[in-house]
């Protein structure tokens, strides 16, 4: 039931937040980006949702799925459904519960126990490989130092410790090492395990008293991928000391180990000092946000790869729009994509704002593109944007150009010099420095045009 008090958030007037399916997607990206890819993967991929009498139903695969999203995401999920102006009950259900229940029970046996005593078994994802990786300067050394580990495993930098913000490549990487390790080294076993799956296979083992099943199951492989290990609470004291004592087996046998967190070991003070010690022992490296020009590259790979029929243009609004975080771009496209198949239009920059309206901004602040500068310059100066990008030198499309390239400087967030002085067709990125220079000047001395660009920016900002 949508809030009447208030006004949904559309794609168009006959696509509501009120169907279920819009609500799923962007529940599903707004979990995608808050939580473990793999984490994401195992337990909401498969979700499914139905409204039935004012109420939300999601349903998942299993009970075990169930229990667990109820138990640590419900919560979440409630706030984010209600953010999303859904004011009726969220019920998770298990699809196969009923079934559950009147099926025959089967006896224990060893068998079942070495089956089922682990479900979250994680395989490497095939698409997560060093080719399909965008290499840019914020990551350029974490990839050569993850290319190194899974050239020479065990030979290398051990242990390999990657950090960085969500939504980096940092799992890309990890999966990258494995995926090579698996086809250049097919003897050697590869083990990739976020920490949160870690620590659930470890409760379940003490509970059922089978720690050294658990012990034989995690240590019996030659490369042990251990990520996203900032989830670990620092009174996981059983976590810490078996992970602990895994880095030791590990490291004593010159077995590889590669670690990811979102911070550098010191900086995650939930972590035991004995564990920041292990984990600083090796090669440190970091991810970081990426430039305009990798954001341009990952969406036009990924657009490529989905066969999303899209302009430039719309490519330079998302690159613009995200900039700290290479998730929330791929899950604008995967958006825009759903929105023109269901809506059956082509996806221009109108169309892909108006369906992006209900993410959220990064930082909270409304992103700022070329095409944006350009029409509130030229409406205010009167001077036609094709002149503005154009050769024409004249005082007034010089001045006007100049004050587009400090407003990008200025507003723009990632936006690298050359980019912005190859939007108005120079080659030069000193062109950039020098009309900011100029616009400053003027600005001192000129309190008309101090106020047209105050008055520029306002508009923009809004």
């Amino acid at each position: 039931m949508l809030n009447t008090e208030q006004q949904p958030i559309t794609v168009n007037a006959e696509f509501t937040l009120g169907d279920a399916a819009h609500i799923l997607l962007l529940l599903k990206e707004d979990l995608r980006r808050k939580i473990p890819a793999q984490v994401f993967n195992i337990f909401f991929t498969e979700l499914q949702a139905e409204i039935m009498e004012n109420e939300l139903y999601l349903y998942c695969l299993n009970a075990e799925i169930e229990k667990h999203i109820h138990s640590q995401y419900r919560r979440r999920i409630q706030e984010i459904v209600a953010a999303l102006g859904f004011s009726g009950a969220v019920h998770i259900v298990a699809r196969k519960a009923v079934a559950a229940e009147t099926a025959p029970k089967k006896s224990p046996t060893h068998t079942a126990r070495s089956e089922t005593a682990f479900p979250n078994k994680i395989d490497l994802n095939p698409h997560y490989t060093f080719e399909r990786f965008i290499k840019g300067p914020s990551n350029e050394h974490a990839y050569a130092a993850a290319y190194g580990a899974a050239e020479k495993p065990n030979d290398y930098h051990n242990p390999l410790y990657i950090y960085g913000g969500v939504g980096l490549g940092k799992t890309h990487l990890m999966m990258s090492i494995g995926n090579h390790i698996a086809l250049a080294y097919p003897w050697l076993k590869v083990k990739y395990c976020p920490t949160e799956i870690f620590q659930s296979d470890l409760i379940e083992a003490m509970k059922d008293k089978n720690l050294s099943y658990f012990r034989t199951r995690y240590r019996s492989v030659d490369v042990f991928l251990l990520d996203d290990v900032q989830f670990i609470s620092k009174n996981a004291e059983y976590t810490q000391e078996e992970i602990f004592h895994t880095f030791n087996y590990f490291y004593q046998n010159r077995k590889q180990i590669v670690i990811s967190g979102d911070r550098p070991p010191q900086a995650l003070p939930q972590l035991h000092d004995r564990l920041q010690s292990r984990f600083q022992q090796g090669l440190i490296v970091d991810v970081k946000a990426p430039n305009f020009e990798t954001r341009m590259a990952i969406l036009k790979t990924k657009a490529q790869e989905s066969a999303i029929p899209i302009g430039t243009d719309v490519l330079k609004y998302l690159a613009t729009r995200f900039t700290t975080q290479v998730r929330p771009m791929e899950a604008a496209l995967t958006i825009l994509q759903f929105t023109a198949e269901h809506e059956q239009r082509p996806i221009d920059l109108q169309m892909a704002k108006i369906s992006l309206k209900a993410l959220p901004q990064e930082n909270g602040i409304q992103q700022i593109t070329i095409e944006d500068i350009l029409r509130v310059v030229s409406r205010t100066l009167h001077v036609d944007e094709q002149l503005i990008v154009g050769a024409n030198r004249t005082e007034q499309v010089a001045l006007a150009r100049h004050v587009c390239m400090y407003l990008a400087k200025s507003l723009i967030q990632g936006a690298t010099l050359s980019y912005i002085a190859g939007a108005f067709g120079k080659r030069d990125h000193t062109t950039v420095l020098h009309a900011d220079q100029k616009i400053r000047e003027l600005i001192d001395s000129d309190a008309a045009l101090q106020m047209q660009i105050e008055e520029m920016i306002e508009e923009l900002k809004f």
